[in-house]
């Protein structure tokens, strides 16, 4: 059986005609035929040559994935130890669709106090929330919430975070410069929330 398109009403003969357009032939019922096409053939590159597509392809889905998703971020500095480590890779995601974000949530910011390098804290406490420092505890809404031997200020005291700004701490407490120094930080700060480490191996781990 012909794998042709048969094309209707085009009966013809073998002799005395000449070849069909567009690749065609004649079949033994006389009926002219279309070779179908594979899409390599339409794009201009047969055999091995369809190789030459997939970087871009590559390329492509990376670019996607970094505009749409989101993008990996290197962790500086010791201030989110335990958790994370100097050099760790972690995969940064943007909140959408009315997310925000929620307390314990490990989140990257931009443009903190006009520095231009982005920082990687913990979100402590929410617009609304009271928070409160005082001999080396830390309470939100005066419920304990975290406690370090290394952290004691040399004052107790007590703020209330601003509609529509977080409070941030480095899980380092006493090795990180976060909202205790400069501050509850605005919401349009927050890059987006570090769902995993994925580099190096031995760190990986969901965040």
């Amino acid at each position: 059986m012909n794998t042709g398109a048969r094309l209707k009403n085009r009966k013809a003969q073998y002799q005395g005609y000449p070849p069909p357009p567009d690749g065609g032939y004649y079949g033994a019922d006389g009926y002219q035929y279309r070779e179908k096409k594979k899409w390599k053939d339409n794009l201009g590159l047969p055999g091995w040559s369809i190789l030459l597509l997939v970087p871009l392809i590559i390329l492509l889905a990376l670019f996607i994935m970094i505009v749409f998703v989101g993008r990996p971020y290197v962790v500086k500095g010791i201030s989110m130890q335990p958790t994370l480590h100097e050099g760790d890779r972690v995969f940064v995601v943007k909140y959408r669709f009315g997310r925000s974000p929620s307390r314990g949530d490990v989140i990257v910011l931009k443009d903190v106090i006009g520095d231009t390098e982005m920082l990687i804290k913990r979100v402590v406490a929410l617009g609304g929330d009271t928070v409160t420092v005082q001999q080396g505890s830390l309470m939100v809404n005066d419920k304990f919430y975290h406690k370090s031997t290394e952290f004691n200020p040399d004052e107790p005291y007590t703020t209330i975070v601003p509609k529509g700004y977080i409070f941030v701490m480095g899980d380092n407490e006493s090795k990180s410069f976060d909202s205790r120094t400069f501050g509850p930080v605005k919401l349009d700060k927050v890059v987006g929330r570090a769902v995993m480490i994925f580099w190096p191996p031995g760190d990986f781990q969901k965040l």
